[in-house]
């Protein structure tokens, strides 16, 4: 029974942060019967990942982090209302005094996983019929999370605080809307306060075809309308998707409203037959062109794109002054028996170039490897390796850098 207090005690809590979050998809969530009347159906689950990361930029010290991350989620229904609930996550990651890494010491390679303990999730939802609100500190993660993602990867995710409204009404169709005024970034110094707006429609328009329509209006960065199609024809999973991105409209308390017109373009063609995965990709991010920046996705799970050495994460999220190309293939194997095994290769070029520079900005090669001892213990060893080319348009692309990841993840 003390376990049932703590459990509507740190609920209670996190409730009263505020905030907006979306909880993780719960592996082994167990209920837990109450005696309060506040609370109902209490349902909690936790999660211990722990991490070695070494990282080779070329220019700095060679870096190693060594980090475990807690979190603890809870739920429950409120005040005996239907449809209305409260949701809960707190989270801290600690490096156990192993930190030769930036930005815990300047001069060393940068692993963003810095110590840190933070209330991520803290909102209230309610359902009545089909339309769902949700207010307070959520996870987002939108689509692939190209736009929009809590950037999982990281131990510190990126959250933020929103107010959500979705409907289900139109057959087929998925609306969602919502309004964000402060992000939570994987480090303290990525997070503030922003002024931005979320549109996005799904509609499931035939078996083969899915549609996505989406906006997103960032006042620190710029209005970006897209639209997609994914699907499957016969063997084929595909995506084609276009962006532009515009001016700002809403407000940039940091700075004036930026200039930007830029495009996106993406497309993707994978298979999997017995086991075995084939894939090709390109994907290009419109320059600067005179403006503030080019097309750039600063909410992104940036980690996902363009390798995961991250070497052009900062020039992606915010500046993207010369464009970027990235043409990639995947190969790999999904098996019950021996896990899943991947490797990625990625030819990077820039769009403009200026004096005596090239358009050549690297290349880039991903090994993955994945096991599940279990439905709540999963190993995962991942290395990255970037080849810089050092007379390259690009700045972030000069240098060679490394990356090597062994990771446990247990949850319960």
């Amino acid at each position: 029974m003390k376990k049932s207090i703590l459990l509507s005690l740190l609920a209670s809590s996190l409730l009263a942060a505020g905030g907006d979050i979306a909880p993780a998809t719960p592996v082994a969530t167990t209920p837990v019967p109450t005696e309060f009347g506040l609370l109902d159906n209490l349902v909690y689950n936790g999660q211990l990942l722990t991490r070695y990361e070494n990282a080779d930029d070329s220019v700095n010290e060679e870096a190693n982090a060594f980090t475990t991350r807690f979190a603890l989620s809870a739920g429950a229904g409120l005040a005996g209302i239907e449809g209305l609930s409260v949701f809960g996550q707190i989270i801290a990651v600690t490096n156990f005094g192993y930190d030769e890494y930036a930005p815990e010491q300047a001069g060393y390679a940068l692993i963003a996983d810095p110590q840190n303990s933070r209330i991520t999730q803290a909102y209230l939802d309610y359902k009545i019929g089909k339309t769902a609100a949700r207010i307070g500190r959520q996870m987002m993660n939108i689509d692939d999370e190209r736009f929009v993602g809590a950037v999982g990867w990281r131990q510190m995710p990126q959250t933020f605080m929103a107010y959500t409204l979705t409907n289900t009404s139109i057959e087929k169709a998925t609306l969602m809307a919502s309004y964000i005024t402060n992000r939570y970034g994987v480090m303290d110094t990525l997070s503030g306060n922003t002024e931005t707006a979320v549109l996005h429609a799904d509609y499931q328009a035939m078996p083969e075809l899915k549609l996505t329509g989406y906006g997103y209006l960032i006042g620190s960065s710029g209005n970006t309308y897209g639209a997609m199609a994914t699907g499957k024809v016969s063997f084929l999973n595909y995506i084609a998707e276009a962006a532009t991105q515009q001016d700002a409209t809403l407000a940039n308390e940091n700075a004036g409203k930026p200039s930007v017109d830029a495009m996106y373009y993406r497309g993707d063609l994978s298979t999997v037959y017995n086991g075995i995965v084939l894939g090709v990709a390109y994907e290009s991010l419109g320059s600067a062109d005179g403006n503030s920046h080019g097309f750039t996705t600063p909410f992104a799970t940036l980690h996902k794109w363009q390798g995961f050495a991250d070497a052009f994460l900062g020039y992606t999220a915010t500046s993207n002054a010369f464009g970027l190309n990235d043409a990639y293939a995947k190969i790999g194997y999904v098996g019950s028996t021996y896990g899943k095994v991947f490797g990625f290769y990625h030819d990077f070029s820039a769009q403009d170039t200026t004096g005596t520079n090239t358009e050549d900005a690297g290349s880039e090669i991903d090994l993955l490897y994945t096991y599940d001892f279990s439905k709540k213990l999963g190993f995962l060893a991942k290395a990255a390796f970037f080849t810089g080319e050092s007379n390259s348009v690009i700045g972030a692309a000069r240098n060679d850098l490394d990356r090597y990841w062994v990771q446990l993840d247990y949850k319960f």
